[in-house]
């Protein structure tokens, strides 16, 4: 009963006010309902904001209450007011960034930790408090700093101008902490700040310099402008340098053609992460599956990681890995890469037909993880759904494994229609409400009518 809880506070909350609506026309002060904003503690008149917050327009009746919380003598109760009001009316942005704006000079730090979130809900209208955003990152409290990286990301391109001070915090002796959050900020900024990013490539920190390229991986093509200047990358003496650098081109993709000869070279790396990222990066720019053979010997690599890495890439590469289908089911015996094994199989896909009846025997495996995804493979070399359908649906009685078979069958979409009858069961009838979200995915994927017809949106 207690995950309704929040709910039933909401609906009596809305209940007690309205009810009360035509009576307090004729009293001063406040309805009743809303007084819990002028509650001796603060928790009391937060929670009270929040609560309106939560209910966005419908709680339109509050704002000249929720205005006069804007002056409260608690800051975090300010800020949250201040959302409130953006959450039922949206108005001008230029109402409510003095209040955020003196939020984020609090002498409290908890004050100013509230205020970048509430700056963020206002996206590129927020730019005019992206230099105080951008003052924040220098912050004693790594709360706030936090807090400044992920609304300055949220805002995105109107904050480019910010991505120097968010590659500055490389420096920052917490940055182990706040790394990717820097790396996420910087890629939702987009194509703007690739030429910053593409220079920071060739500092001599190392933060820097694989911050950096992950945020241009993290753009994908938009970095292509930066492609030479991560082919540069791919010669620095430092693993991390080079693996983020070839990695990034991989995601830039056809865009990064001409960098494909050092990605070639680099399919003979030292090391076997680099091997590894290059014949995938070669196979995603050319789409010519010419370095199979490099994760076919790395499949043999005694490290497990090593193994485990080459089976992912071949998966990616799905049909175009066609020659490495028997090396992959070898590892049906490997007891570290055996599931590995299996998922790689069914995204290769038809071409790995040959083994289909070892996956078969699987499904009478005690391991259920193994039935599970063996079921699953199934369905994608050979298309047939009975079996496969059969099994998942046998794995929603499973604690262990019941939410990734919800999962399978919604990435099944229609050819899982046959499933259909037992998820609409499950979602009326289960007091989950985490499993029946789920579900709920799995039958919009399946049978999208299916799910209006449920409600589900």
């Amino acid at each position: 009963m207690s995950r309704f809880l929040p709910f039933l506070f909401v609906v009596a909350f809305v209940t007690t006010l309205h009810a009360q609506e035509g009576d307090d026309k004729k009293k001063k002060g406040p309805p009743e309902g809303l007084k819990a904003l002028q509650h001796p503690d603060a928790a009391v008149r937060y929670r009270a904001a929040e609560t309106l917050a939560q209910l966005g327009p419908t709680a339109k009746f509050a704002l000249p209450e929720l205005r006069e919380t804007l002056k409260d003598k608690n800051g975090v109760v300010r800020v949250k007011a201040a959302e409130a009001i953006w959450k039922i009316e949206q108005p001008a942005p230029s109402t409510l960034m003095p209040v955020l704006l003196a939020a984020l000079r609090d002498k409290d730090f908890g004050v100013r930790a509230a205020a970048p979130p509430v700056i963020a809900l206002f996206g590129a209208k927020a730019k005019p408090a992206v230099p105080a955003l951008a003052e924040a990152l220098k912050d004693k409290e790594v709360s706030v700093k936090l807090s400044a990286i992920a609304a300055l990301g949220d805002i995105g391109p109107a904050a480019k101008e910010t991505a120097g001070d968010l590659l500055d915090l490389t420096s920052d002796k917490e940055f182990f902490l706040l790394e990717p959050f820097v790396g996420a900020a910087l890629a939702n900024m987009g194509d703007g700040v690739v030429p910053t990013l593409g220079e920071a490539l060739a500092h001599k920190l190392g933060e820097r310099r694989r911050v950096a390229a992950y945020a241009l991986g993290s753009i994908g093509p938009g970095a292509a402008p930066a492609a030479n200047a991560l082919a540069k990358a791919l010669m620095h003496e430092d693993l991390a340098t080079r693996q983020l650098a070839v990695r990034a081109l991989g995601k830039i993709g056809p865009k990064a053609k001409s960098t494909l000869v050092q990605i070639e070279n680099a399919t003979s790396d030292k090391d076997a992460a680099i091997r590894i990222e290059a014949a995938l990066a070669a196979w995603l720019i050319s789409g010519e599956a010419k370095h199979v053979g490099v994760l076919v010997k790395d499949l043999g690599d005694e490290s497990p990681n090593v193994r485990d890495n080459a089976c992912q890439s071949l998966a990616q590469m799905k049909a175009a890995a066609k020659d490495a289908v028997d090396p992959v089911a070898k590892l049906l015996d490997d007891k570290d890469l055996r599931i590995r094994a299996i998922i790689t199989l069914g995204e290769i896909g038809k071409p790995a037909e040959a083994h289909a009846p070892r996956l078969t025997k699987l499904l009478e495996d005690k391991d259920g993880e193994a039935k599970l995804w063996s079921a699953f493979a199934l369905w994608q070399i050979t298309g047939e759904t009975k079996m496969t359908i059969k099994v998942l649906e046998e794995m929603l009685g499973s604690e262990l494994h019941d939410k990734q078979a919800i999962t399978l069958l919604g990435d099944m979409k229609s050819a899982a229609k046959d499933a259909l009858p037992t998820l609409i069961t499950i979602y009326r009838e289960d007091d989950d409400a985490s499993f029946r979200q789920a579900v709920g995915v799995a039958i919009k994927k399946i049978d999208p009518e299916a799910a209006m017809k449920l409600g589900i949106r």
